[in-house]
């Protein structure tokens, strides 16, 4: 077994398993190349048998401005918390801890190809959601593991959490954004935020590219794509619910729950 095919087996059993492997496995075992990464990524899903109807319906985008990353999750990773009840993260679905990102995610009305530009990506958004993504590594010491194995592990992606009712179409006022976050009593934000990306839908193109190139199809009609995080990544304990607001949305409270179990 070749040092690739290691690493995917290392992922589907931690997966599987909720164990992670040791931080010298996982950096012994970091791939050498983004491609390499996506292909990790590809075979993993594979093995868990995601994508049964076809080729991905849910993506999530990471990076920075001209470093786009992207992870193809499967729909069984979505969810629509759509009441306004606590949010109740049960701390045994996780391999190494909780954490969560806030981020906008949109669902698209139709397909996005290969080649197109940002003025078509933004005509092609049906609705947009506040949404959580609940992020999680298969691997111990995360913080110190390169960004090229976190991009095998698709991105940190534990799942996807639709939050309460979408907005239609695109609006350039979520170009930038002022959140209220707050952990435990500590309020993390509350200006106004500027996208990693430069812009939200700034690497749409880009993961329509990724899609021909991965899985040999477009962005297809009723995707949903998590555009990538605001404020960074908030660990969940017991004694830090969090909380989110963004003027449009229905507010969001979250609180792990250490008494969950899972069959």
């Amino acid at each position: 077994m070749d040092k690739q095919q290691s690493l995917v087996a290392q992922l589907v059993a931690a997966r599987q398993q909720r164990k992670p492997m040791t931080y010298q496995q996982a950096l012994d075992l970091t791939p050498s190349t983004a491609q390499q990464a996506y292909q990790v990524q590809g075979e993993v899903a594979k093995q868990l048998g995601w994508f049964q109807q076809g080729g991905p319906t849910l993506w999530k985008l990471g990076g920075e401005l001209g470093h786009s990353s992207a992870a193809a999750l499967d729909d069984s990773l979505l969810s629509h918390h759509q009441d306004s009840c606590e949010l109740v993260i049960p701390a045994a679905e996780a391999c190494s801890f909780s954490a969560l990102e806030l981020e906008l995610a949109l669902r698209l009305k139709q397909p996005l190809a290969y080649g197109c530009n940002l003025s078509e990506a933004k005509a092609a958004i049906g609705e947009v959601y506040l949404a959580l993504e609940v992020c999680d590594l298969r691997a111990d010491n995360w913080q110190q593991l390169p960004s090229l194995y976190r991009l095998a592990d698709h991105q940190m992606n534990r799942r996807i959490i639709l939050l309460g009712s979408p907005l239609s179409g695109w609006d350039e006022q979520f170009s930038q954004i002022a959140p209220v976050i707050k952990l435990g009593e500590q309020t993390l934000s509350e200006g106004k935020l500027t996208h990693p990306q430069g812009h939200p839908l700034a690497a749409l193109p880009w993961l329509a590219n990724l899609s021909q190139a991965l899985y040999q199809q477009p962005l297809a009609a009723g995707s949903i794509i998590a555009t990538g995080t605001w404020a960074g990544l908030q660990t969940l304990t017991p004694a830090t619910p969090f909380f989110a607001s963004l003027e449009g949305f229905a507010p969001v409270r979250v609180r792990l729950e250490t008494n969950s179990t899972l069959s």
